[in-house]
């Protein structure tokens, strides 16, 4: 799916999230003003990182139960054509080794699961890519439909607008410390929240929301 990618572009970013923000420099008798941005700063971007990290979990866990079943059902296919097995192995590869996968709170941990969602992520857009009267789509199709990959689909779109429903609350609570002064100098960054509130396509709000992180 395109919105699995964008998430994967957003997860490829995180790392520069804290540059769409102005930094305030840690030094000895800085104003307590400066401290409270700061420190709201932080929690914007340490409650930012948690929603993802949440939703990207969940699609993990979830997705590689959907995969494994499907490759289950696929599996029982008497006659398979060579590129039939070659995405049934590709299937099984990846969905097993994301099954297995448990994540910690170590940087190698959170360092395997972007790699993992990218190898779901684009796994599943290839798929989504194919030619709908295809022969290997209408195979791939059935099994995934019969395994719930509809209903992932489903409550992923669901699981994004309460992405989109928590981060405008913390946002909402970074506001209210910024003094007039600030928020000038952030207007960009306000601006760009104006235009993700106000857009209502949840695929180019996804879109939308991608730009925080560029």
């Amino acid at each position: 799916m395109k919105r699995f990618l964008i998430l994967v572009a957003s997860a490829l970013l995180l790392v520069q999230f804290s540059q769409a923000l102005p930094h305030v420099k840690r030094e000895s008798g800085v104003e307590e003003s400066s401290a409270e941005l700061q420190n709201a700063q932080e929690q914007l971007m340490i409650s930012t990182f948690s929603e993802i990290g949440k939703l990207y979990k969940w699609m993990l866990e979830d997705g590689s139960v959907v995969v494994n079943n499907a490759v289950k059902e696929l599996n029982e296919i008497p006659v398979k054509d060579d590129l039939l097995q070659a995405n049934i192995t590709r299937m099984s590869k990846i969905g097993t080794e994301i099954s297995q996968f448990k994540l910690e709170s170590d940087d190698k941990s959170v360092t395997k699961l972007l790699e993992y969602m990218v190898s779901f992520s684009t796994m599943m857009d290839d798929y989504e890519h194919m030619p709908n009267d295809s022969k290997l789509k209408i195979t791939l199709k059935t099994a995934l439909d019969n395994n719930g990959y509809n209903k992932f689909k489903n409550d992923f779109e669901l699981r994004v607008l309460e992405l989109f429903k928590n981060f405008d609350h913390a946002f909402a609570k970074y506001v209210t410390i910024l003094t007039p002064e600030e928020k000038v100098k952030q207007s960009r960054f306000l601006q760009w929240h104006e235009a993700f509130t106000a857009e209502t396509d949840n695929g180019k709000k996804l879109e939308k929301f991608d730009e925080l992180f560029v």
